[in-house]
């Protein structure tokens, strides 16, 4: 039979070494690492492949998102551990309550990439 064994996005990036830096910064594990490639391991069972090429401008249109039992504590974390001040190009934005029914908090990683930190309304209550 079939079947996927395991599935990983890749994540492009303009700088390898400020972007590996900043998803450890994150509370992220790097599990390993080549010159092409490295394996990003969220601590929570999900892991995405970083590129050190960011082709055409690729980053611009990738979109990460991760669901989480509170928006507004991992908005916190990311103030807390200054991720904004700390990485060029990085933004952090405040969670809000979308028209499609969750509580996002955006960050943009210093590629441009968007991470999207979602929870549902009455998860968080």
């Amino acid at each position: 039979m079939r079947e996927i064994l395991d599935f990983k996005p890749f994540v492009p990036s303009n700088d390898y070494e400020v972007s590996k830096s900043f998803y450890e910064h994150m509370g992220f594990k790097i599990n390993w690492d080549t010159d092409e490639v490295c394996e990003v391991d969220t601590q929570f069972g999900y892991r995405f492949l970083l590129s050190p090429r960011n082709y055409n401008n690729y980053a611009q249109g990738v979109m990460l998102h991760f669901w989480v039992n509170s928006a507004e504590e991992w908005y916190e974390h990311f103030l807390s551990i200054k991720l904004a001040e700390k990485f060029a190009g990085t933004k952090v934005a405040k969670p809000e309550l979308k028209p499609w029914g969750l509580i996002v908090t955006y960050v943009w990683d210093p590629t441009g990439v968007l991470l999207h930190f979602a929870e549902r309304p009455e998860a968080s209550e």
